[in-house]
């Protein structure tokens, strides 16, 4: 119970770091005390920087499945999946 109760808190804590942080970036954006939204019009900077991080995440992801699936038997898949088959 106190492990489940940890990590409920952790979660918790996490999150409500990870949406404040992205209300005090999206206050400087929309504030224009960024260079990027001082340059162009906040909007196209919003845009942009979120963009952005889904870029990362896709690359991120792909970069780990890579990792993960290295120690796998690639024969197992030939037949069901024979256009990624190696």
């Amino acid at each position: 119970m106190a492990e489940s109760a940890l990590t409920l808190f952790k979660n918790v804590y996490s999150t409500i770091l990870l949406i404040f942080s992205v209300v005090i970036v999206m206050g400087l954006i929309f504030t224009e005390q960024t260079k990027m939204s001082m340059d162009v019009h906040p909007a196209l900077a919003f845009f942009v920087l979120w963009g952005l991080i889904l870029w990362l995440g896709m690359v991120e992801g792909g970069q780990a499945s890579l990792v993960g699936l290295a120690p796998i038997n690639f024969e197992l898949y030939k037949d069901s999946h024979p256009t990624t088959y190696i």
